[in-house]
């Protein structure tokens, strides 16, 4: 293990923040490389689709990121999951929002192809432990 000094709560927040923020740009660029092979592949449709179905869940992501990390300083554990949980339920209504928002304001739109987009960034979700193991 060695003399290693243990890190500040500051610095181990600063290395989180900087990892989910790293995750999250993945997450986006990955998308829309998808999102841009979609589109060429099987038409624009298609294509938009895939992308509004992965922003549907990467925006809410990207809030709940900016709700636990947008502070500066450290906080007290008991306010930190007090806005884990305040943020967790905003990211859960704006996802519905956005969702359905979708449905009503996009036509045409390929279902599929929007499905598979935000069950693809949902999935990547999977991904952010291995990403994220060593900040």
């Amino acid at each position: 293990m060695g003399n290693q000094k243990p890190r500040r709560a500051s610095e181990i927040l600063s290395a989180k923040k900087k990892a989910v923020l790293r995750f999250l740009l993945l997450q986006v660029f990955f998308s829309i490389f998808t999102a841009l092979g979609i589109f060429f592949i099987a038409g624009g449709l298609y294509g938009y689709s895939f992308i509004l179905g992965a922003l549907s869940s990467i925006i809410p992501s990207m809030f709940m990121a900016w709700r636990m990390f947008g502070k500066k300083g450290t906080q007290p554990a008991k306010e930190m999951v007090r806005t884990f949980y305040r943020g967790e339920a905003s990211k859960l209504a704006m996802t519905v929002c956005l969702l359905s928002l979708v449905f009503l304001l996009i036509k045409p739109l390929s279902a599929g192809a929007f499905f598979a987009g935000f069950g693809i960034a949902i999935l990547s979700h999977w991904l952010s432990p291995i990403l994220l193991r060593n900040a």
